[in-house]
């Protein structure tokens, strides 16, 4: 009785694996052949197809908790979240995979990938994830019972092989790679738009990719790898 606010963390995998979304390939990714989606990325009226286990499992969860909201009144809603990355994150192969790069190149150790690293994503730090849910919970009586799309939007969308460049500016040195099979329900592309999410709680990605890549680099040298500087790159960094 006490109308405790529930926010679900989904994921963009409810979406499937976007089969039907004509992509060009390029020669370090892949990018729509729409231009909207191009620009804007992929919004919440895409239909929802689940696909592999993980997926399922998110996906039923997040429709349950709009149906609490609309059944009984319960003040939830749910945030379908792509790639998110940050300090104090564990970085297993699975899950957390800018993390695992920077802590395998850091390490000096190969990094395996799924596919040939032209797929790509719109990489969120987890300052603008923490600033998204808590801008929700303050607007939750008003936004109780929708779905929202959160990550980097296109400001912040990188392919794989982007990110292993910049990874290994960090390290100093080129970053041994191997590509294996493409996993299950993996998306060649996927980019949030996150406008639905601005219009209703005013909140925006405000840390670009870059910019956060070399603060979890200089995070995990500082905690992980005994404090030893990483490289500086002459041309200028922009956010």
């Amino acid at each position: 009785g006490k109308r405790a606010p529930v926010i679900f963390a989904s994921t963009n995998k409810v979406y499937g694996a976007l089969d039907d979304l004509g992509l060009v390939e390029l020669g370090d990714r892949y990018l729509p052949e729409d231009e909207t989606v191009r620009t804007q990325g992929i919004g919440e009226d895409r239909p929802l197809d689940f696909c592999t286990p993980y997926g399922c499992s998110k996906g039923v969860a997040d429709q349950y908790i709009l149906d609490y909201a609309k059944s009984y009144g319960i003040p939830a809603a749910v945030l379908r979240m792509s790639c998110i990355y940050g300090p104090r994150q564990f970085g297993t192969e699975d899950q957390g995979w800018v993390a695992h790069f920077l802590i395998r190149a850091l390490g000096g150790e190969p990094i395996s990938i799924y596919g040939d690293g032209k797929q790509v994503r719109d990489i969120l730090h987890v300052d603008d994830a923490v600033a998204a849910y808590r801008a929700l919970l303050s607007n939750i009586e008003r936004v109780s019972g929708k779905a929202f799309n959160l990550g980097g939007g296109p400001r912040n969308a990188v392919s794989v092989l982007s990110v292993l460049r910049e990874i290994e500016v960090f390290a100093g040195r080129p970053v041994e790679t191997s590509f294996g099979p493409w996993r299950a329900g993996d998306q060649f592309y996927f980019v949030a738009d996150t406008t639905r999410l601005e219009q209703e709680t005013g909140w925006q990605a405000g840390i670009g990719w870059r910019h956060g890549l070399r603060h979890l680099a200089e995070w995990l040298i500082a905690h992980r790898f005994g404090g030893r500087q990483i490289r500086r790159e002459k041309r200028k960094v922009s956010a």
